[in-house]
């Protein structure tokens, strides 16, 4: 295919799936906005969700050593500065051998290398940040950034003054199948459910959560008991204990979060950006944990505004292993409090976020065509 009907785009996104996943709805939506055949490659680790997902959905993956930092006496702390050398070093070679149109990168330490290397190869930079407040890649990129699409518009108080005119808040990009759900009652018998009974959804992100795990698995005798269905996504390393009866449905990794999203009644999880995001664009009541270790506290920040909203309701880490059957039966049977978060929880959505994240980045490009950077 000739050059010029292509769209060209390298992603940085992964470590978690609230990296990856936003990248790639904004990637669904690029055909359509361009009217560009869209070729896309992406730079990652080999070690975390990247590696599988982005191959398995037919885009190229290259994989690069870069790692997060470990701590001050970690052995790999000290040959850290040689793992951002060679992994920039591998991101310019391939801009220089794809010639992408754009770099896109999503945060995290996956990002910082592909960024640099698109501000040396004076490749257009996008900048993706789900939190209110942007992680250490992300403001170390920042200056060198040409487009700054934040989630929320406070998000701006966090940036230099001089990067107003690049920044703009759309929300954060959710996938086509979580803006347009499967029937109840069709994902229930999908799963091996049945389609009459209330069932909860558990999971902690793509990596699993400890202090969530621990609980579910405590009360699982009660969830039989009380008639419930749980759809439970543990994590790769997890090792449930004790039988697990026909009710309960147990995955390491879930890759249709749609299916999961129209079966349940009421979501527990932690709270991640693009977790929230999907739960409010799917309209679903919750019980959230925030991580209690997350950097800049985003998790609680992004808790607190959905239960200011009445989407959504609190429980701290600590009090998760003693306190979840009782939040869960406060619940999941009053009906008119479910119905009410999910609506408050709707009210919150942006559908279009991964569209008009799209139709800016199209906008950045052919507005740069054949320019250098002035910054």
């Amino acid at each position: 295919m000739a050059r010029e009907k292509e769209f060209r785009l390298l992603v940085a996104a992964g470590g978690t799936g609230g990296h990856l996943y936003p990248a790639l709805a904004v990637l669904e939506h690029i055909e359509n906005v361009s009217g560009k055949k869209l070729k896309a490659i992406f730079v990652g680790t080999s070690n975390r969700i990247e590696s599988r997902v982005v191959p398995q959905l037919g885009y190229e993956f290259y994989d690069i050593p870069i790692s997060g930092f470990k701590g001050l006496f970690s052995l790999d702390t000290l040959i850290l500065p040689f793992k951002i050398a060679r992994s920039i070093g591998i991101c310019r070679k391939v801009i220089k051998s794809f010639e992408p149109d754009v770099v896109l990168c999503t945060g995290a330490y996956i990002s910082y290398p592909a960024g640099a290397a698109a501000y040396h190869e004076n490749i257009p930079l996008v900048l993706m940040e789900s939190n209110v407040a942007p992680g250490k890649a992300i403001n170390m990129l920042s200056q060198k950034a040409d487009l700054i699409i934040t989630s929320f518009e406070e998000s701006e108080n966090f940036y230099n003054e001089n990067l107003s005119g690049r920044i703009v808040s759309l929300g954060n990009p959710v996938r086509k199948n979580i803006c347009s759900l499967p029937p109840k009652e069709e994902a229930r018998q999908a799963l091996g459910l049945e389609t009459h009974k209330k069932t909860i959804l558990v999971f902690g992100g793509s990596l699993g959560a400890k202090s969530i795990n621990h609980s579910v698995n405590n009360i699982l005798f009660a969830i039989e008991k009380e008639g419930w269905q749980l759809i439970w996504q543990t994590g790769e390393n997890y090792v449930v204990k004790g039988q697990v009866s026909e009710n309960i449905k147990v995955f390491k990794y879930i890759d249709n979060m749609s299916l999961v999203y129209s079966a349940s009644d009421l979501v527990v999880s932690r709270s991640g950006a693009t977790t929230i995001a999907e739960i409010c664009t799917a309209g679903k009541p919750s019980i959230l944990v925030p991580l209690p270790s997350a950097s800049n506290n985003e998790q609680a920040i992004n808790a607190n505004v959905m239960e200011a909203n009445g989407a959504s309701i609190i429980m701290p880490d600590e009090e998760v292993e003693s306190n979840l059957y009782e939040y869960i039966c406060k619940l999941i049977d009053d009906g008119n409090t479910l119905k009410s978060m999910s609506n408050s929880a709707k009210s919150l959505a942006k559908p279009d976020a991964a569209e008009n994240s799209a139709k800016k980045i199209v906008e950045l490009v052919e507005l740069m065509k054949g320019k250098a950077k002035s910054f």
